[in-house]
């Protein structure tokens, strides 16, 4: 059994009486499979369009006067528009979709017979493109599935600041989608951080001044497109208020991450550029996080409380050897219990400005080596119109394990300038420390006294003091050397070593 063609139907509204009954005769002759309904006024166009599913439109500017032609746009169907010359401008007007055409009449009607080839190419393409469709629609809904579902806050404002679009993970603050749609993206924000990520108040207060690209304010209503962009930004999300008569949950706001680009919106022609984001949240992270550093506070505290500790209990030692040494007859055993009370008083002030310190790891040497002298002269009771010091000494953080060896190296060079140099005819002493190109520290202490005899070496001195910096110049793979050089100069070099903050908790 064969089964009948689909019959194509067709609307034919044309202002030209004589065309209907070519047209009949046309379907006629050749046996085209059409069903065609012929429209007198408007209404009735509109009437059979509806009711019986019309798959084209062939009409001209003329029928209705006109008026038919200007409401084609108002019926998704192709149409064929019958035209004379000289109506280029209006047909111009009115075909806006590659699947409507146009036919030029002819004098003699034999326009009418290319109608069947036009009315099959334009039912071709309007297929075409409705399969086109569907597979838009298909990959769109897709893709708005994909975006719904996705955990993370994903949002579209318009050139105000107000939602246009937001995905369903809006509802874990309590909110759906419809409830935001219209809003300002502030009525999430917690009020007080609104001033510091709204364009229209960052902007106003900057008042036109030039920030570059790393000073650029991070806004929630980022216009900006490209690289410069808005990123990670954290922001406090209030949750929805409770309905009346409903307790309120126990969390005010979450924390939410958001990282955002300007975007043109072509449904918005002509308006400000809008906005497209994407809001994480960071709850969980932030509470961490503050939980951290509040731990953090509490041993920096600790470590802070160990060195004030460890330096009070040197001094107490100090002191215990000050106390011990007022009871010996011996000149020379006083001397030692001084030189050890020194000693110690280097390390306690090494610890105090481990307390003093930012980060509790490493000194400032600059700033420890005034200290150390300014003690040595108090502690000698050095007469400082007779005395002078001049120190040249690069800020350079040392970290504990080289900072207690060269304080006590600096220690005894500068106390054997002040005993056995400058005590009976003054002068001056001189501290050098930089760091060198080749990652070496260099410290020379020089001093204006009688200098040091004939033939010195080390080795062959029984001072304690002496053999401490020689073993301290070992304990940190340096090398110790001297000359006269209009007195005694003592020169320190060794490697050295950046203190790393690392992560002792």
């Amino acid at each position: 059994m064969t089964q009948e063609p689909q019959l194509q139907k067709i609307l034919f509204a044309s202002s030209v009486a004589e065309e209907k009954t070519l047209f009949l005769d046309l379907i006629r002759i050749k046996n085209l499979a059409y069903k065609v309904f012929f429209p007198k006024t408007i209404q009735e166009a509109d009437q059979m369009v509806t009711e019986n599913s019309v798959d084209i439109i062939i009409t001209d500017t003329d029928f209705a006067n006109g008026a038919f032609a200007d409401w084609l746009s108002l019926w998704p169907r192709p149409f064929i528009l019958l035209a004379y010359y000289g109506e280029e401008g209006r047909i111009n007007d009115l075909i806006r979709d590659e699947a409507c055409s146009f036919i030029l009449r002819d004098s003699e009607q034999r326009h009418l017979g290319a109608l069947p080839i036009m009315i099959r190419k334009v039912l071709n393409i309007r297929e075409s493109l409705d399969r086109q469709n569907v597979h838009l629609q298909i990959s769109e809904r897709r893709y708005m599935e994909l975006v719904s579902n996705i955990p993370d806050i994903v949002y579209t404002l318009d050139g105000d600041g107000r939602f246009i679009y937001v995905n369903d993970a809006v509802i874990q603050l309590g909110y759906t989608p419809s409830d935001l749609i219209g809003r300002h993206f502030s009525s999430i924000l917690e009020e007080e951080d609104v001033p510091r990520v709204s364009r229209q108040m960052v902007l106003k207060r900057l008042g036109g001044q030039k920030t570059g690209v790393l000073g650029a304010p991070k806004l929630f209503d980022e216009r900006r497109t490209g690289q410069r962009m808005t990123r990670n930004l954290v922001v406090r999300l209030k949750n929805k208020p409770p309905e009346p008569g409903k307790l309120a949950t126990a969390s005010v706001y979450s924390y939410g991450e958001i990282s955002c680009v300007g975007l043109t919106l072509p449904e918005y022609e002509g308006s400000a550029i809008g906005t497209v984001g994407i809001i994480r949240d960071i709850t969980q992270r932030q509470k961490e996080e503050l939980k951290l550093k509040e731990n953090l506070h509490i041993k920096e505290v600790l470590l802070k409380e160990i060195h004030h500790r460890i330096k009070n209990n040197l001094q107490v030692v100090s002191s215990l050897l000050n106390l011990q040494s007022s009871t010996l007859e011996d000149p020379e055993a006083r001397s030692i219990f001084y030189d050890s009370q020194n000693q110690i008083q280097s390390m306690a002030m090494v610890h105090e400005q481990l307390y003093q310190s930012d980060d509790l790891q490493s000194i400032d040497i600059n700033g420890f080596i005034t200290s150390l002298v300014t003690y040595l002269f108090r502690s000698y009771e050095v007469d400082s119109s007779r005395v002078t010091s001049y120190i040249q000494c690069e800020s350079i953080n040392f970290g504990v394990d080289q900072a207690i060896p060269l304080s006590l190296i600096i220690n005894e060079l500068i106390s054997n300038s002040i005993k056995h140099g400058l005590a009976r005819t003054g002068g001056s002493i001189w501290i050098r420390l930089e760091l060198q190109e080749n990652d070496t520290i260099h410290l020379e202490v020089r001093d204006s006294g009688s200098g040091l005899p004939e033939g010195f070496q080390i080795e062959s001195l029984q001072s304690m003091g002496m053999q401490l910096v020689k073993a301290l110049c070992e304990q940190l793979n340096g090398k110790l050397s001297w000359e006269n050089k209009s007195g005694s100069l003592f020169v320190v070099v060794f490697p050295y070593i950046p203190p790393v903050r690392e992560n002792i908790f």
